[in-house]
């Protein structure tokens, strides 16, 4: 009787334990960003998000905390959050915290030039050290004597929502001297290891960590010397990125353009082509026909990455104003859910091309675009 029992109870224990594994099995596919879910293959999500510039935002670092904190929300409203997910804000969203603390100074400037007039005499003196040690003109000069203020809230704010909500971020773009990244935190406190600033895009964690950084390559007449002046970034420096949702690699908008960045993060084997992007001029027709040579045509056309995530930053900056319209791209979406959609798709003015899974409905506006797509190694 004795070892009927003993038998009885290890039958039970062995019963509970296959549950229990079957139950923790099915828990790991859950959670796991490469697990199928059901039949059909894994899912990620793509979300560009479409900005528009408005100085408000930018006086203060609770101010631009808040502008990115709406945006997410509004992200978060239209994802699912147990998918893999990556953000990908538009080019130049940390341009102007150079500003932060500066709104009476500023108040009633009509001109970028003028605007520039007015910060560089209110700090004359440490800025004429700073251009004559580092050998800078005036205004990377000022970026560089600013870069703790523009870097504590740049860094702060978009780790602190990658994290609370969860996902892969790329933080469009700032101008930013390079710093020393330790184990994921970048250390802008020891200040920077290079006196020269860039147009340079961070990618968070949804730890709240830095995976990795890329500094644009080919800079536009805006960026150059007779306005910003910036550092071009190094094309051997391009690096991709490995994540659950896949290998990413960023071309900060002139760049995506570019065959010869196009190629680095093609060799190095990117899946997901981002390319935050600011476009100084109106929208036009002609405008809109050469903007196809880039994310689009690399994804659709040349069919080089499974996806594409093309971010445009919107609205005016005192006498300069940027336009265009966000989309993500695929490779194949005719073997998409959506398929019949995209085919329909395009910019505002061109007849439907192909490879558009979403497309912003303006070029002046704030949008969220979001795509759920099968994981590209699934393709």
């Amino acid at each position: 009787m004795n070892a009927r029992r003993i038998v009885r109870s290890l039958f039970s224990i062995a019963c509970a334990a296959i549950a229990l594994g079957s139950l923790s099995q099915r828990v790991h596919a859950a959670a796991s960003p490469s697990t199928a879910r059901g039949s059909g293959p894994a899912l990620i999500q793509l979300v560009a998000v479409q900005m528009s510039f408005d100085l408000d935002d930018y006086w203060s670092r609770d101010a631009f905390a808040a502008k990115i904190r709406r945006l997410m929300q509004q992200v978060a409203r239209e994802i699912q959050p147990e998918l893999p997910t990556l953000v990908v804000f538009p080019e130049d969203v940390g341009l102007m915290l150079v500003v932060q603390g500066m709104r009476e100074r500023l108040q009633g400037v009509e001109t970028i030039e003028e605007a520039i007039q007015r910060a560089v005499r209110a700090h004359l003196i440490p800025l004429a050290i700073t251009k004559w040690r580092r050998k800078l003109s005036w205004v990377p000069a000022f970026y560089l004597y600013r870069h703790r203020a523009i870097a504590e809230t740049y860094f702060e704010v978009f780790s602190q929502v990658a994290k609370e909500y969860g996902v892969y971020l790329v933080a469009g773009s700032a101008v930013l001297p390079p710093y020393r990244v330790q184990d994921g935190v970048v250390l802008w406190r020891q200040g920077p290891v290079e006196h020269r600033v860039y147009n340079t895009a961070y990618l968070f964690g949804p730890d709240g960590k830095v995976v990795g950084k890329q500094d644009k390559v080919y800079l536009i007449e805006l960026e150059q010397e007779a306005a910003l002046d910036l550092t071009s970034g190094d094309l051997d420096a391009l690096r991709v990125f490995d994540t659950p949702l896949g290998r990413i690699g960023i071309a900060i908008c002139l760049d995506a353009f570019q065959d010869d960045v196009i190629e680095r993060l093609v060799a190095q084997g990117a899946d997901i082509l981002v390319q935050p992007s600011a476009n100084p001029g109106p929208w036009s027709l002609d405008q809109q026909i050469d903007w196809l040579r880039s994310s689009h045509q690399k994804t659709f056309v040349e069919k080089r990455f499974a996806y594409a995530v093309n971010p445009m930053m919107n609205g005016p900056l005192w006498d300069i104003a940027f336009y265009g319209q966000s989309s993500i791209v695929a490779r194949s979406p005719a073997s998409l859910d959506s398929g019949e959609e995209a085919a329909r798709l395009s910019y505002m003015h061109l007849v439907p091309t192909g490879g558009f899974l979403r497309v912003a409905s303006s070029d002046q506006s704030e949008e969220v675009l979001v795509a759920r797509v099968p994981h590209p190694a699934s393709l």
